[in-house]
């Protein structure tokens, strides 16, 4: 897969927005749709790996969830990966991008491809 690709694979999430007292975060969107023969269960236990290198190298802060539809389009589906700040962010895609992270393109090939992606700043309303 592509440098491009892997910045749409990478890195999505999505934190809880529980307390109004919480400061803004950053959240990032994949759309995504599953290669022929593969179940979001091959997404999942490739995102599980993703994420566990991602709290080793970059930070604990830095959430990935998977989301699907239960109605519709069942062959698509989300990232969304929450960040606590922006920092946070570059620092994930400088270090995703780099040669020792090579390994995790691999994870996702031929599991799904990604169309789009969109960085969101999230802001809880007080």
């Amino acid at each position: 897969m592509s440098k491009i690709i892997w910045r749409s694979i990478a890195v999505l999430a999505m934190l809880g927005l529980g307390s109004a007292a919480m400061a803004d975060h950053y959240v990032e969107v994949f759309t995504c749709t599953l290669e022929d023969d593969k179940t979001t269960d091959d997404v999942q236990a490739a995102n599980s790996v993703w994420l566990a290198y991602v709290h080793e190298n970059i930070s604990e802060d830095i959430t990935s969830s998977v989301v699907t539809s239960v109605v519709g389009d069942l062959t698509s589906f989300r990232f969304v990966d929450t960040f606590p700040d922006l920092d946070t962010w570059a620092r994930a895609k400088t270090r995703l991008d780099s040669d020792e992270a090579d390994e995790l393109e691999d994870l996702f090939e031929g599991i799904f491809e990604c169309s789009e992606n969109s960085l969101n700043k999230v802001t809880p309303t007080k």
